[in-house]
C-alpha cells in the first residue's frame, strides 16, 4: 500500500499518494513561475488551486491518486500551452462548453443593488440595462417585478471567485482561463470612468438607496430574529410538553387506572376495541406513542436547541426517528380501520307499550330513585350491577309526540352498534328497561341493562311518550335533564319547561300554568 499524506487545497482536507502529491506540487511550482511576473500571482494561484479542490471534490474520491492528477492537469493545462492569445481551439472548446455549463450568477462588476441584472446581461448576453429599465418599469404595472428581483436576489449567487465568473460567462475553468480572467479584471479596474455613463449613476444612486434598506432589514431581522428565536423555543416547549403530559393522562386513562368511573364512555368503548382486537393491548400503546409521541419529542427537542443552541440531530438519529414514525403511522391506520368497522353498522329495536293503567287526565312524569344514578348527572354514567350479571348505563333520552288514539303509549326504541347488522341486532334486543306506572305517575329508571358479557357497542335508548289530544302531563323537577328537545307551541326550551303542566292540542304542547310572559312567546304556526 502506498504512503499517503494529507493536504489542504483550497480550504478543503484531502487524502492524497505520495507520488501523486509530488506531481501536483510541481505542477502548481510550474504556474507559479508562469505567472511570476504577474502581481496578481497568489490570487491566480489561489484560484486555481480552489478550481482543482473543486474538480477533485466532484470526483468523490477517497484517496488521490496519479491518474486523478492527470485528469485535473489535462482539464486545467499546463503552462507551457498557455499563449498570450485564444487560439481557435480554445475558441472552439470555449463555445463547446460555454453552452454546457453556462449558469446563472449575481455580477460583482456590474453590481447596481445586488447584481442581479448584470449576472441576467451576461447569461443571455444582451445589455444588463434593458433588465434593470425593465424591473423599473414593472413598478408602475404592480410591482411584481420588485418581488422577482428579490426572490433572485435572495436565490442567484454572487460570482465570488474566478471559477463562478467563468461559469458565468461559460468560459472553460482552466489555469489559463484563471489568470487572464484575472489580469482583465484587474486592467478593467484600472481604466478611467469606467462604467461611469450617466444612467448608470442614476441606477447606482438607486442601488445605494435599496443597499442602505436592505442592511437596515438585515440587521432589524437580526436583531428580531435573536429575540423571536429564544421565544419561539419557549413556545415550542411549553407546546410539546402540554401535549406530552396529555398524552401520558390519555394513556393512562386507556389502561384504566384509577379513572375508568371518571370517563366511562371511553373506558368501555376501548375494552369493547381491545376485545375485538387481534393483537394484545400493548401494540395499540406501542403504535401510539411512536406515531405520537416522535412528533412531540422533535417538538421538545426543536425548542432546547433554538433556547440553548444545542446542535442539530445527526442524520442517522433523524432517519431512525422517520422510521420508527412511519412503523407508528402504519399501526395507527390499521387501528382506526380496526375501530371504524367496530361500529360502522347500527340497529334499532322498537317497542309500543300502552300504558293501561294510566287513568287520569294529567300524568305526572317523575324519575325513580336510585342508589348510584341521580337525577342532576348530565353525563353519561355506566356501573356494574351489584351481582356483576348486569351493566346499568344512564344513555336514555325523553321525547313526547301525540297519540294516534285516546291512550298513552311510550314508544322505546333501543339502538346498538357493531361490525355487522346481525350483532348489532343481538346487542339491542339484550337491552332490558322497565318503567312504573298506576294511574296517575310514570317513573322512567334512568338507567337500562345490558348483560355483562355484551361489550359497549354504543347502546343507548330512545323513548317516546304519546300523548292523546286533550290530556295533560307535568314535569317533575326529577326529569329535568331527562327529556330531550320536546317541541311546544310556546318555543320554551325544555328546562323551562319544568314544573308546569302542559296540554296536548292539535298544534303541539301548551302549558296550562305558565306566567304571561312565557304564554305570549310566538306560537309556532
Amino acid at each position: 500500500m502506498k504512503k499517503t499524506n494529507t493536504i489542504n487545497l483550497g480550504g478543503i482536507i484531502f487524502h492524497i499518494e505520495e507520488d501523486a502529491f509530488t506531481q501536483l506540487q510541481n505542477y502548481l511550482n510550474s504556474i507559479r513561475k508562469h505567472f511570476s511576473i504577474s502581481d496578481d500571482q497568489e490570487e491566480i494561484v489561489t484560484d486555481i488551486e480552489s478550481r482543482i479542490a473543486e474538480i477533485m471534490q466532484n470526483k468523490k474520491i477517497g484517496i488521490i491518486t496519479s491518474s486523478d492528477v492527470d485528469e485535473v492537469i489535462e482539464v486545467m493545462g499546463k503552462p507551457e500551452e498557455y499563449g498570450d492569445d485564444d487560439t481557435a481551439d480554445d475558441f472552439n472548446e470555449s463555445a463547446t462548453i460555454k453552452n454546457k455549463t453556462k449558469r446563472i450568477f449575481r455580477h460583482p462588476d456590474e453590481k447596481v443593488i445586488g447584481g442581479v441584472c448584470g449576472g441576467l446581461g451576461v447569461y443571455f448576453n444582451v445589455d444588463p440595462v434593458l433588465f434593470r429599465l425593465g424591473f423599473l418599469l414593472t413598478l408602475f404595472l404592480g410591482g411584481f417585478g420588485f418581488f422577482v428581483y428579490l426572490i433572485l436576489w435572495i436565490a442567484v449567487p454572487e460570482a465570488d471567485s474566478t471559477s463562478d465568473r467563468l461559469k458565468m460567462e461559460g468560459k472553460p475553468i482552466t489555469a489559463n482561463a484563471i489568470g487572464k480572467a484575472i489580469s482583465e479584471q484587474v486592467e478593467k479596474g484600472l481604466e478611467s470612468g469606467h462604467g461611469k455613463n450617466v444612467l448608470k449613476k442614476v441606477f447606482s444612486f438607486l442601488g445605494v438607496i435599496f443597499n442602505f434598506l436592505f442592511d437596515v432589514l438585515k440587521n432589524l431581522f437580526t436583531i428580531l430574529g435573536k429575540i423571536i428565536k429564544p421565544l419561539i423555543g419557549v413556545i415550542l416547549l411549553v407546546i410539546g410538553l402540554i401535549s406530552a403530559i396529555s398524552l401520558s393522562g390519555f394513556l393512562i386513562i386507556m389502561t384504566g387506572f384509577g379513572f375508568g368511573n371518571e370517563f366511562p364512555v371511553m373506558t368501555y368503548t376501548l375494552d369493547s376495541f381491545f376485545s375485538h382486537f387481534p393483537l394484545p393491548q400493548i401494540f395499540v400503546f406501542f403504535g401510539l406513542i411512536l406515531f405520537v409521541g416522535i412528533p412531540l419529542f422533535q417538538i421538545i427537542y426543536l425548542g432546547l436547541r433554538l433556547l440553548f443552541n444545542m446542535v442539530k440531530q445527526s442524520n442517522a438519529v433523524k432517519g431512525t426517528l422517520l422510521s420508527l414514525w412511519i412503523v407508528g403511522l402504519l399501526f395507527m391506520i390499521f387501528f382506526g380501520f380496526r375501530s371504524a368497522t367496530l361500529f360502522s353498522e347500527s340497529a334499532r329495536i322498537e317497542l309500543d307499550v300502552v300504558l293501561k293503567q294510566v287513568v287520569s287526565d294529567t300524568l305526572n312524569l317523575n324519575l325513580a330513585p336510585h342508589d348510584y344514578f341521580y337525577w342532576d348527572e348530565q353525563d353519561t354514567k355506566i356501573i356494574e350491577s351489584e351481582n356483576g350479571e348486569y351493566r346499568l348505563a344512564s344513555n336514555i333520552q325523553l321525547n313526547i309526540l301525540r297519540s294516534q288514539d285516546t291512550s298513552f303509549h311510550l314508544n322505546i326504541e333501543k339502538r346498538a352498534q357493531a361490525n355487522s347488522y346481525y350483532d348489532a341486532k343481538d346487542y339491542a334486543e339484550n337491552i332490558s328497561y322497565n318503567i312504573l306506572e298506576n294511574q296517575n305517575t310514570l317513573s322512567f329508571n334512568q338507567f337500562f341493562r345490558v348483560p355483562s358479557e355484551d361489550p359497549y357497542q354504543q347502546q343507548d335508548i330512545k323513548l317516546t311518550l304519546l300523548m292523546p289530544i286533550g290530556k295533560s302531563v307535568y314535569f317533575d323537577e326529577s326529569i329535568k335533564y331527562f327529556i330531550y328537545d320536546i317541541r311546544n307551541i310556546h318555543r320554551m326550551h325544555d328546562r323551562e319547561m319544568i314544573g308546569h303542566t302542559w296540554n296536548m292540542t292539535d298544534k303541539g304542547l301548551a302549558c296550562l300554568n305558565c306566567d304571561d310572559e312565557l304564554i305570549h312567546r310566538e306560537i309556532i304556526k
